[in-house]
């Protein structure tokens, strides 16, 4: 089953889902850091991460239509917006996946 992971962050997530038999079509993320955590674990061989195509980008505007046909699309979108940590500051957070902040 091909999985589309968006807001994959260091890629938790996607690593359940692969070791649930799903193969990941394509990683996105936008925070540079998660993206380098990633392609990191992928230069160290480690074998979950190594088919995965990480793409530094943003949800909003990536080109989906480049993946074809994928079966489940799972992610972590931003909840610090909405949490104590994050101030409460909501939808005029940049974190936000719906902000015009963006």
């Amino acid at each position: 089953m091909r999985l589309l992971e968006l807001f994959a962050g260091g890629g938790g997530l996607g690593l359940g889902l692969d070791l649930a038999g799903l193969k990941a079509a394509a990683v996105v993320e936008w925070d540079k850091w998660c993206c380098d955590t990633i392609r990191h674990n992928q230069t160290l061989g480690y074998p979950l991460v190594q088919h995965w195509k990480v793409h530094h980008a943003d949800a909003k505007t990536f080109d989906y239509g480049s993946l074809g046909q994928v079966e489940l699309v799972s992610g972590g979108p931003p909840c610090q917006p909405f949490s104590l940590g994050g101030k409460h500051k909501g939808y005029d957070d940049a974190r936000d996946a719906n902000s015009e902040a963006l």
